[in-house]
């Protein structure tokens, strides 16, 4: 009886949860449908603009270009990973014995967007830029069910439990920037062993972020192309166009891209990010992480123990910078946070040397100016 009691009374509340789970499904269904149609136009009109041939069109891509490749910036490896036995590509710079600078990437890019703050953090640190899994030269597993929110994680910790100083109780610096920052949050949050000081850039708590955007329903027009990314084929389709012009337009144009003139991306160093997408199942491996974002994976609750380095361009065009100071409200109070004035989402390209005069402060002595 008493537990037949219990049932009845905890019955409103479930009958509640799943009304609320199906209100979410059904809102994340309408925004998806309504950001595709919306980005369905923009291809239309492309297509009447430059026509089929150009719309459609690709360039070939045969030869990474220089820099991606080529050693220029660091010694490029594999490592096998333990748990599930992926092979991530990563490149490395600095001392072997030097404490490990762990750095992850965002959407849409690799390792390459490292490539200043390597030379910058080599003499103190060995930094190891990461490939991370589905991007450039790291293995793609196929389907969306590969790139779940607990198997990226996995393998971040992998990646600190083989590179990491001292190599019988692995520690690292961990720097996020945009997806990566994501899953740098919640390494540091759910395995604070391995980190001993963490640094994330331009990228939200899902914590935070759920919160805020309930207060501040403009985030959600921010976040138009995660709810695009939701659909099957589509935006795949949507962001080959005219050679990933889309992908070419978060990155370099006025309103979303890199807003210092004497910092924007130059063909070729675009084409770093392009040559990975470009490749045959290139682009929906890093698509897969947002199908995968709004899966009812547990979030971590309390703030990282590590000490923490939050850093936002107050230009940002997809996040909002108000993310920042909600994020304070969250940390512990030894966490800091700096508003970049001017600056875009693109940090570790536009700033980089003000980013290595933060973080060699946070870190405690300045960073040595590279080669």
């Amino acid at each position: 009886m008493p537990r037949r009691l219990l049932s009845l009374l905890l019955a409103p509340t479930r009958l509640l949860l799943s009304l609320r789970a199906l209100l979410a499904r059904g809102g994340l269904a309408v925004a998806a449908v309504a950001s595709g149609a919306a980005f369905a136009l923009w291809a239309l009109a492309l297509l009447l603009r430059r026509g089929p041939r150009a719309a459609l069109g690709r360039q070939r891509r045969d030869a990474a270009p220089p820099g991606l490749s080529d050693g220029a910036f660091g010694e490029h490896r594999h490592l096998r990973l333990g748990s599930s036995g992926l092979r991530l590509h990563y490149v490395t710079r600095g001392p072997p014995g030097a404490p490990l600078m762990l750095l992850l990437h965002g959407f849409p890019q690799n390792w390459f967007c490292w490539r200043h703050l390597m030379q910058e953090f080599s003499a103190r640190f060995r930094v190891v830029a990461l490939d991370l899994r589905g991007y450039g030269d790291s293995e793609k597993p196929p389907g969306r069910d590969s790139y779940r929110l607990e198997l990226l994680l996995g393998d971040i910790r992998d990646v600190i439990e083989a590179l990491g100083t001292p190599a019988a109780a692995p520690r690292c610096v961990l720097v996020g920037h945009d997806w990566g920052g994501v899953l740098a949050w919640e390494v540091a949050s759910s395995h604070p062993r391995l980190v001993e000081k963490l640094v994330v850039m331009d990228a939200p708590h899902r914590g935070v972020m759920a919160a805020f955007t309930a207060r501040h329903p403009s985030q959600l027009l921010r976040s138009c192309y995660m709810f695009l990314f939701q659909l099957p084929w589509l935006p795949e389709l949507l962001l080959s166009l005219a050679d990933f012009q889309l992908v070419r337009w978060f990155l370099t144009s006025a309103q979303t891209g890199i807003q210092d003139p004497a910092r924007r991306l130059s063909e070729q160093e675009l084409d770093s990010y392009l040559f990975g997408l470009a490749q045959p199942g290139g682009l929906s491996p890093p698509i897969h992480y947002y199908r995968n974002l709004f899966r009812a994976t547990p979030i971590p609750r309390e703030p990282p123990p590590p000490p923490t380095l939050l850093l936002w361009g107050s230009r940002d065009a997809f996040l909002d910078p108000r993310l920042g100071p909600a994020h304070m409200r969250w940390l512990r109070p030894s966490a800091r946070l700096r508003l970049l004035p001017g600056a875009s989402h693109w940090l570790p390209e536009e700033r980089p040397r003000l980013l290595a005069k933060l973080i060699g402060e946070f870190l405690g002595g300045g960073a040595e100016e590279g080669s």
